[in-house]
């Protein structure tokens, strides 16, 4: 047994436990920075359900109610429902890693597009340096008994309602005491409710099982399929006029937090990654929430294209060091005056999960390569009116990790 395993087997008072390897409840000394005791096999799993609504593709209702149409239009809806587990795979202080794996309503390989492959999460065990908390409580919050995974949790329900102003319902349930809960701060349960104007998208998410794990070290996966803690990823914005504009971020994790850091200027000028003093912090169990959210977004075709944007051809594009197969969709609206009319091109990559991609964060593995915006005159060549493109990525932490 490793040195490191053998004095956690001492603090965890588990003698017996550790020589077989059997599960080791946290103990109470835990409770104030629970992840400094992670174990290979701590797992929570929920259920979710996520459903995407745009009023604005045409739709014929009164053929839908005399029954000449039975479905509405492709984008109009868009449901993905299923389970989704957090487990820590592996240890190696003071880093813990995170498979995110998303299955059916029957425990199976889950069939949506950006939901078939496990994501990768490093989280640093413990705080690198001292971070302002991250409120998780609304405006309303009661205590409650609540019933989730086979046990009755004490509880806090906080609500928050902007429905009036066109917002939406959002409801949190944490337990009190996480305790086993610890990897999602003791989520119970999510849900929001949008208002019903505009593109919106309600969602839920609930604690469905929980597994404490044991004191072996497991094996440290690749970073191919990242969430995002770990790796960094630019983007170039263009303007008519306007110099372009690198936009780098980086992500990294710690004691439960998501932590991403930006910086905007010259291309060619970007710092490393590494320092994540003052970076944007958000809890592994509000990004999960907000994954599904993104989920139901991302269509059950591919390239994601409505309307009059359709697929022209393909080619490869050069990112960096990635040569990316991608699917060029266009659209052109007719003549606008006599001064010209617009059009619009978007890349996508052929296969998002294609290795060409690898270490490219999973938030955006599913947005466009490119996408631009030009003015096309009577005469003479189009100009560019906007743009925005992947520039470039890779993985930081390889380098900084241990």
């Amino acid at each position: 047994m490793r040195p490191n395993l053998l004095l956690l087997c001492t603090v965890l008072v588990a003698g017996p436990a550790c020589v077989g390897m059997k599960p080791v409840p946290l103990p109470p000394e835990a409770a104030a920075s629970p992840w400094k005791y992670a174990r290979v096999g701590d797992r929570v799993e929920y259920t979710f359900s996520s459903t995407l609504f745009d009023p604005y593709i045409p739709f014929d209702t009164q053929a839908f109610l005399q029954g000449k149409i039975r479905e509405e239009p492709p984008g109009r809806t868009n449901t993905v429902e299923g389970r989704v587990a957090v487990e820590v795979v592996a240890v190696r202080p003071p880093w813990a890693w995170l498979a995110i794996t998303f299955t059916n309503d029957w425990g199976r390989p889950h069939p949506h597009r950006a939901l078939t492959q496990a994501h990768v999460l490093p989280m640093r065990m413990e705080e690198s340096q001292p971070r302002p908390p991250v409120p998780l409580r609304g405006d309303d919050v009661t205590e409650e008994r609540f019933s989730a995974a086979g046990r009755t949790w004490s509880a806090w329900r906080s609500e928050h309602d902007s429905r009036v102003s066109d917002g939406s319902r959002e409801v949190r349930v944490y337990a009190s005491v996480p305790g086993p809960l610890y990897l999602t701060q003791g989520l119970l349960e999510a849900s929001s409710e949008p208002a019903g104007m505009g593109v919106t998208v309600s969602s839920e998410l609930k604690l469905r099982s929980f597994r404490q794990g044991t004191l072996e070290p497991g094996e440290v996966p690749t970073l191919e399929h990242p969430l995002g803690p770990g790796t960094w990823y630019d983007m170039v914005t263009e303007a008519d006029s306007e110099a372009p504009k690198l936009h780098r971020a980086c992500m990294s994790a710690e004691a439960g937090r998501l932590l991403t850091t930006t910086w905007q200027g010259a291309p060619g000028e970007a710092p490393p990654c590494g320092d994540f003093q003052g970076a944007a912090s958000t809890f592994l169990g509000a990004a999960l929430h907000g994954f599904i959210v993104q989920a139901a977004t991302v269509f059950p075709w591919w390239p994601p294209v409505l309307g009059e944007l359709k697929p022209t051809g393909q080619e490869t594009v050069t990112r960096g060091s990635h040569a990316i197969p991608a699917t060029v969709c266009t659209q052109q609206w007719g003549q606008q005056d006599a001064q010209g009319s617009t059009a619009q091109e978007v890349r996508y990559a052929v296969d998002p999960w294609g290795k060409e991609l690898d270490g490219l964060s999973s938030l955006i593995r599913f947005t466009p390569l490119y996408d631009g915006t030009f003015h096309v005159p009577a005469q003479g060549p189009r100009k560019l009116e906007y743009s925005t493109a992947l520039e470039d990525w890779g993985v930081w932490w390889k380098a900084a990790g241990n």
